[in-house]
């Protein structure tokens, strides 16, 4: 503790634009830097949301919000600083060496668990609709899958440790462009037999022994809910489930199945398919919209980014 001691005006503006809401510790104002720090978290993801689906007819389609912000702060802790009362005690954090460890502290926790952790994703197409639609977000549990990235730069790279099962939605790298990310459910484990036939999915799981008797093929359980017309034509939403997953599905009365595009696995008809080892068989669930395992194969466990765990 010290009395007698003043921020300094200059530096409490370049930390406020450099540092946002941790200005506030260098200017002994720690209900402040909470304030702004919550402030600034919960307007970055209104700006997120806001922006998830690009329309350049709406007004707000340039302005970020988080800008005032950028702005108020390095103002508000400049007026503080020329109002300071040196009278008052100085806590601990209120120096302009241990704010800048506090924020390198923040930002390498942020950088390390959006990398090895937990990532965000923004949904941009209509493959995964009804669940996932244009415009959400959702959050990816990255941990244990093998590819640990931050914004688009590879950090490090291990084998996976973790299996999926039947039903998950999952993030990858895609197969044969590995700079774009991918998000599809999957349906097929390595060694089991996958036909997508009729715009229904049969599924033959893998033997797990020679001793136990081979599951045989089972139709994957789904249950027509209801129908509608979107943009010109007739959709059937159906219940669908995998396992103890349950989630829904629309496919196109109007679209036929585009069965000779279909990638074309040596040794299976055009609708059939074989996983290999340490790969997976994937779909959409808009499943007359979505370009998935059928048209370009199978996705290796190495390209799997992570399972989502959450939506909003």
């Amino acid at each position: 503790m010290e009395y007698s001691w003043k921020p300094k005006g200059w530096l409490s503006i370049l930390y406020g634009f450099a540092l946002q809401p941790f200005v506030f510790l260098y200017v002994n104002r720690a209900k402040l830097f909470w304030f702004y720090l919550i402030l600034f978290i919960l307007v970055s993801l209104f700006d997120t949301k806001l922006h998830a689906i690009p329309d350049k007819e709406t007004w707000y389609q340039n302005i970020y919000f988080v800008w005032f912000i950028l702005i108020i702060c390095p103002v508000h802790a400049f007026l503080i600083s020329r109002r300071y009362d040196k009278e008052q005690v100085r806590k601990w954090y209120a120096s302009w060496w241990i704010t800048l460890v506090c924020f390198s502290v923040f930002l390498t926790c942020l950088i390390i668990g959006r990398a090895f952790f937990y990532e965000p994703f923004s949904i941009p197409a209509k493959s995964m609709s009804p669940a996932l639609n244009p415009g959400d977000h959702v959050v990816v549990s990255k941990f244990g899958y093998g590819n640990y990235s931050y914004s688009g730069i590879r950090i490090h790279t291990t084998e996976s440790t973790r299996m999926l099962q039947r039903g998950d939605i999952v993030v990858f790298k895609h197969p044969l462009d590995p700079n774009i990310d991918f998000i599809k459910r999957v349906v097929g484990l390595p060694g089991d037999k996958v036909t997508y036939r009729n715009k229904t999915i049969y599924i033959k799981p893998a033997c797990v022994d020679e001793t136990t008797e081979c599951p045989s093929y089972k139709a994957v359980d789904k249950e027509l809910k209801f129908t509608q017309k979107e943009d010109g034509s007739e959709y059937e939403y159906y219940q669908e489930s995998l396992g103890q997953i349950e989630y829904e599905i629309k496919t196109n009365n109007n679209h036929t199945e585009m069965v000779f595009h279909y990638f074309n696995q040596a040794g299976s008809r055009l609708d059939e398919w074989i996983v290999p080892d340490n790969h997976y068989f994937v779909l959409g669930d808009n499943r007359d919209n979505s370009l998935d395992s059928r048209y370009w194969g199978f996705v290796p466990d190495s390209n799997i980014v992570g399972k989502v765990i959450a939506k909003w």
